[in-house]
């Protein structure tokens, strides 16, 4: 089990994900996860985290019912 779960919440954020992701891993600690949580999102999420292949990456999908439930999705996977 990673110490740190990063919890990405992502509704039609792709103009901000992708250096999101990368900040994470600029970073020098590396006993993290990212998860990202789609919710319902209409503009290329999925597709640019399916082009993700580092393992600490866990992309989870869900209908659109906002950033508090995405948190807390990603919060019950981590």
């Amino acid at each position: 089990m990673p110490k740190v779960s990063v919890v990405i919440p992502a509704y039609n954020s792709m103009n901000y994900l992708p250096e999101t992701v990368d900040s994470v891993f600029r970073q020098t600690f590396t006993d993290f996860e990212i998860l990202i949580v789609d919710d319902g999102s209409s503009d290329g999420v999925e597709q640019w985290a399916a082009g993700l292949v580092d393992q600490r990456v866990k992309f989870i999908a869900q209908a659109n019912q906002g950033v508090s439930v995405a948190r807390n999705t990603g919060i019950a996977q981590a």
